[in-house]
């Protein structure tokens, strides 16, 4: 069976292999009679031997996911250098499940703890390398599995602004990629991933280009969690464009196809936030109450400071400003507590607006500095600082006004969106 057709024929066969634990092997491109067999028959002895497979292995493959958790723990216990060494010397730690089980848990990291979302991603890597091709369904399925590792670790690198070294992780990832590519779900949380950098470093013509893929394939896997989260990130794109009317249209279409509680506060939140910046402020309100509950599911500081910011957002919009102070104040200050850096500045700089609507210029003075010290103690854009650098020497000379403000925060939007789904 030649490339094309391993990539065609061959990916339902695989991607089933892959699950079970096994590689289905086409030897020669014959039939068990000898004779030369059709293309459909290929496919249906490459399917046929999937599900003999599947029969046989799926004990196997059940039992690595249900120890998942718990060689996960036993890693985390042992120190960087001690990880390394066991992976390489003890089969239990070198399943293909093994891996794919830290990689879930590196995508829910990334929300609340990016050293820990960096590190799992590296650690499921390394597990990938180790991996025996003849237990997951060859070699190209564990190259795809290690692809995507590189791309969640570079998308951990992304969300703590560390942008350059983002995009040479990317670049890393699709270089592993071409040993792989026969599966259409890790190929597509790729082109997901890294379009949410492409979107950061104003690619958006490249970012919009990966999300149409990744609908594409996610539409016809009939994921529709992952092709909600597609559709989130078109948004997030017209958000940092300034498109809101296009940003909210995608949301809205987003919306009914969620069924994960988490998700559907990921495009409510997004929606309550653009409602709210193009003067329909109401509307937002009315989202946002209707919203509370999802909210209240989750606790984590990222998904909690981001309730505040939406809140304060909302007050600021509807003449509530001495709420909206309180809000965006502790909401920016919990942000850059904890290490989302570009989300703080946003907060900040709608805080900043609040001050000077109520003409507190000393205040104004004394957030726009804080803003641009938070910066300057991390590895940001210089055209990050300068934006805040501006917005800090306007506010000292009581220059301040809304259209500053607005160039300030655009250049902030396009390294960082309001988001919570894949950043």
């Amino acid at each position: 069976m030649d490339r094309h057709q391993e990539r065609n024929a061959g990916a339902l066969a695989r991607a089933l292999a892959r699950k079970i634990g096994k590689d289905p092997a086409v030897q020669g491109g014959k039939c068990g009679t000898g004779i030369l067999a059709s293309e459909e028959e290929l496919e249906a002895e490459a399917l046929d031997r999937s599900i003999d497979l599947a029969l046989t292995c799926s004990t196997r493959v059940r039992n690595e996911r249900s120890e998942a958790p718990a060689r996960l723990a036993e890693l985390l216990t042992m120190p960087a250098h001690e990880r390394e060494t066991a992976i390489v010397l003890e089969p239990r730690f070198q399943s293909y499940q093994l891996a794919a089980y830290i990689l879930e848990r590196s995508e829910k990291a990334v929300f609340h703890d990016l050293l820990m979302a960096r590190e799992l991603a590296r650690l499921a890597r390394s597990i990938a390398v180790q991996a025996d091709p003849g237990s997951c369904g060859g070699a190209a399925a564990l190259a795809d599995l290690e692809a995507y590792a590189l791309g969640l670790e570079g998308n951990a690198l992304r969300v703590a602004g560390e942008l350059r070294d983002a995009l040479v992780t990317f670049m890393n990832a699709r270089e592993v990629q071409e040993k792989g590519g026969v599966d259409p779900d890790l190929a597509a949380r790729l082109d997901l991933t890294e379009a949410s950098l492409r979107r950061d470093i104003r690619q958006f013509g490249t970012a919009l280009a990966l999300l149409d893929r990744a609908v594409e394939t996610f539409t016809s896997l009939r994921d529709d969690e992952q092709t909600a989260r597609a559709m989130i990130n078109r948004a997030n794109v017209f958000l940092v464009q300034r498109d809101l009317g296009e940003a909210i249209a995608n949301l809205r279409a987003a919306l009914p196809l969620v069924q994960d509680p988490w998700l559907g506060l990921c495009v409510r939140h997004n929606l309550i936030s653009a409602l709210a910046e193009c003067g329909k402020a109401r509307e937002a309100a009315e989202l946002y109450e209707q919203s509370r509950t999802f909210y209240l599911q989750f606790s984590d500081p990222l998904t909690s400071s981001r309730q505040q910011w939406a809140e304060g957002l909302i007050a600021r919009e509807l003449g509530d400003l001495d709420t909206a102070r309180s809000l965006l104040a502790e909401a920016a200050e919990r942000l850059a507590e904890h290490g989302y850096g570009f989300d703080a500045a946003l907060a900040g700089l709608d805080l900043v607006a609040v001050h000077a609507k109520q003409g507190n210029a000393d205040e104004v003075v004394r957030v726009a500095s804080y803003l641009l010290r938070i910066f300057q103690m991390h590895n940001v854009r210089p055209e990050a600082l300068a934006a805040l650098r501006m917005v800090q020497e306007a506010a000292e000379r009581r220059t301040l006004d809304r259209q500053i403000l607005a160039q300030a925060a655009e250049i902030l939007r396009a390294n960082r969106v309001r988001n919570t789904s894949t950043d």
